[in-house]
């Protein structure tokens, strides 16, 4: 199994890489479970017998790993969530979304400095205390990282302290009492 590997940075530059050796790409797989530690301090290198190529983490907006094989199993999640990247076409529909009994359905629009955006939709099921939506409403900027499906094959990872902000649609109920309510003109 061949794997590519898309690192884009906060200067909205993509980078990409190649590996098809069987023992490398399981050795780059195996690194996915310690994925909430990819921004954490230590740069991101990537190396061949051509050139080698250190990132600072927080340079680093989103990295993703396209492969034939679901790759969700081996990065932790801790929102109750599921993210995918939306495709051009899908971005052409229009959405529709909201609350049905348990289940959520959402658009969530990550944007980061220098001006990268990650459209995506978000399925998952609602929270039952109002404390836990809220935490996971105003913590996304304090996670480590948070993973996402590619619609191609694989996954990615952003790194919520390169996030100027997210917007969710349809709105938010359930708002902290301190959020300021205005609508966008």
């Amino acid at each position: 199994m061949a794997i590519s590997i898309t690192v884009i940075t906060t200067a909205s530059r993509s980078r990409r890489f190649l590996q098809t050796d069987p023992a490398n790409v399981e050795q780059i797989l195996d690194s996915l479970k310690r994925s909430g530690q990819i921004f954490s301090g230590k740069p991101l290198i990537i190396g061949s017998a051509g050139q080698t190529e250190i990132f600072s983490p927080q340079a680093i907006a989103c990295v993703e790993i396209e492969a034939s094989r679901d790759l969700s199993v081996l990065v932790p999640s801790s929102l109750n969530l599921t993210l995918t990247a939306l495709t051009p076409e899908e971005l052409a529909q229009p959405f529709a979304g909201g609350i049905e009994g348990e289940h959520v359905k959402a658009r969530i629009d990550f944007f980061f400095k220098g001006g990268h955006v990650l459209r995506t939709s978000a399925e998952g099921t609602r929270k039952a205390a109002l404390a836990e939506r809220l935490m996971n409403l105003t913590s996304l900027f304090e996670r480590p990282a948070i993973s996402y499906r590619l619609p191609q094959g694989g996954i990615g990872l952003m790194n919520p302290h390169a996030m100027t902000r997210f917007v969710i649609t349809p709105g938010v109920a359930d708002l902290p009492r301190d959020a300021w309510l205005a609508d966008l003109v």
